[in-house]
């Protein structure tokens, strides 16, 4: 039978640019027949595989603009087996005297000292990595001959990068891996081969294992969970693995070879700690989790699970509560030594217990002094001296906290700080002299008088997607409106600039007074005999106030410690 000349899952590149067939037919009432694409690069196309509010196919990317409609007749790039590739690339004398023509991000560029690198690694002697990423390889072999050449050329081969290229199953990649004796690397990130389906009819055997790779790399590939867990089933003897760039969202389930040590899980959808309380790995000691959306540890009342891990790399979360580490070793991974949490937004806006701005290094003291057992802070190692400061610092502040409360508030503030017993009775225990009144007022110059309760209400008729309708939260006076809207959009998932924040009061004005809402208010004698006339005669309408954006500070609209404070969304 012979193979048709487009297909479902078939591998296509276009001016370097790799893609997917995805469909094939007619599109609405378009001229002809049409393929549908999904490219590699989900910035390159033009929708989801939807046309006219019709779904032709699906893509694996979430990407609103990963597919295409092409029409067959295009200039393709030709396939390469993997040994023309490695030839192409790494031969002295195979087409040495020219240039090589590559393709970067679909822009034809030409590869500087082509001949020098390929006679310097001549016939491959004492080479041990290679890098054939994107060379648009799609047969691992297609004859003995090919294959005893593979095998002669690859014997020391220890690392290889496979990255981007056009396997259309992944019998052609374990294949290949059995021509490797010593492979212990390997990497298939941007691959989108297809994973099931029958391997004997490929004329290659049976699906091999691969015992000797403990290093492998799976980035950017998007398979299903079911395909995911089937390619790692072939690498039993598994040390490392990538899965960064996948949109993988929680909770995870995925099934680890025994001695899985490291996993990377960086760029992916995380939103929780708990989004991995399936991994269960007893020699699993390191997780990558960078620049995901985590931001909780738990969503709720759960034992920790990660007893082997001791290392999190946790930068560029959204991680923005000293909650999150008072949680982090109890729910979690109860013998973390190593974290790495920079760039979180936690650290953007760090105050101390007086309102007063905290430094970069204040924020890593009040971390490592909230985890006892740490003993590595973003890559830097935790000394004695450096212990001893945070330690005493972060008492400092919580002493500071308790004097600027009333009694009453004492217990849920030492709620918030778990080790303060453990840290008095190391440390002793400070001196707490409460600035409140003796009629329970507020001190005036206490942080409490500094501080304004703000709810916050979505309007009914805005934005219906948001589930939260309505919050508070304390606020300083001395925050300037750009920095409450920056509050609120961050909330809610929205530019601050695209919203509009309006001060509720219970005071009254006569209907037609307050129109100019957030005007100056000039006042004169006559003003209450005017207001009272106008309240005889109509109705009237409580006093609103629009927080203009800019650098005037909250506590010139608001009096009290509570305000109500409305969001709608900006227009025009």
């Amino acid at each position: 039978m012979t193979t048709p000349e487009y297909y479902v899952g078939q591998r296509l590149s276009l001016k370097g640019q790799a893609c997917t067939v995805q469909y094939l037919g007619t599109v609405g009432d378009k001229a002809g027949s049409w393929l549908g694409v999904e490219w590699d690069d989900p910035a390159r196309g033009k929708h989801d595989g939807t046309f006219a509010g019709v779904r032709y196919f699906h893509c694996r990317s979430k990407s609103p603009t990963a597919a295409s409609f092409v029409k067959p007749a295009q200039s393709w790039d030709a396939p390469r087996s993997f040994l023309t590739a490695l030839k192409d690339k790494y031969m002295p004398d195979y087409h040495a005297d020219q240039a090589q023509i590559v393709y970067i991000s679909g822009k034809q560029a030409e590869e500087v000292g082509f001949e020098k690198f390929s006679q310097r690694q001549s016939r491959l002697h004492g080479v041990h990595v290679l890098v054939l990423d994107r060379m648009r390889i799609k047969h691992a072999f297609q004859s003995d001959e090919e294959k005893s050449a593979i095998q002669h050329l690859c014997a020391d081969i220890t690392e290889l990068d496979l990255s981007g290229n056009l396997f259309e199953a992944f019998q052609e990649v374990l294949v290949l891996c059995k021509l490797f004796p010593k492979l212990r690397t390997l990497t298939l990130d941007s691959n989108r081969f297809a994973v099931g389906g029958s391997y004997g009819d490929s004329g290659h055997g049976t699906l091999s294992v691969i015992a000797t790779v403990k290093y492998l790399s799976l980035a950017t590939t998007l398979f299903s969970p079911k395909d995911r867990d089937g390619i790692i089933s072939r690498f039993p003897k598994l040390e490392t693995l990538v899965l960064t760039a996948n949109e993988i969202s929680g909770p995870l389930h995925l099934q680890t070879p025994p001695h899985l040590s490291t996993l990377d899980l960086s760029d992916n959808e995380l939103i929780s700690l708990s989004d991995l309380r399936h991994l269960q790995n007893p020699h699993l000691h390191t997780i990558l989790l960078r620049r995901n959306r985590i931001q909780t540890v738990t969503t709720e009342a759960e034992p920790a699970f990660a007893l082997s891990v001791t290392e999190i790399d946790l930068t560029y979360n959204a991680v923005d509560t000293w909650l999150f580490f008072n949680s982090i070793t109890k729910h979690t991974f109860p013998n973390l030594t190593h974290l790495r949490v920079t760039g979180n937004s936690l650290y953007q806006h760090l105050v101390s217990a007086e309102g007063k701005p905290l430094t970069s290094e204040d924020g890593y003291m009040l971390t490592l002094a909230r985890l006892p057992q740490l003993q590595f802070l973003n890559y830097a190692k935790i000394t004695e001296k450096e212990r001893l400061n945070a330690e005493t610092y972060y008492l400092g502040q919580i002493a500071a906290e308790l004097s600027l409360a009333s009694e009453e508030a004492e217990a849920g503030i030492l709620a918030k700080h778990p080790r303060y017993r453990e840290l008095c009775e190391e440390y002793g225990e400070p001196s707490i002299q409460r600035r409140s009144k003796a009629n329970g007022q507020v001190e005036p110059n206490s942080l409490a008088a500094r501080l304004v309760a703000v709810t916050f209400i979505l309007a009914a008729s805005e934005m219906p997607q948001i589930s939260e309708r309505h919050w508070t939260e304390e606020v300083p006076k001395t925050f300037n409106i750009y920095a409450l809207l920056g509050t609120v959009g961050k909330r809610l998932g929205v530019m601050p600039l695209d919203l509009n924040l309006i001060l509720e009061t219970n005071e009254r004005d006569p209907a037609g007074r307050n129109d100019a809402r957030g005007a100056p208010e000039w006042w004169d004698s006559s003003d209450d005999e005017e207001a009272a006339a106008a309240g005889a005669e109509g109705e009237w309408i409580k006093r609103e106030t629009v927080l203009v954006p800019g650098t005037r500070t909250l506590g010139t609209y608001v009096d009290g410690r509570e305000a109500t404070v409305r969001v709608e969304e900006r227009r025009g």
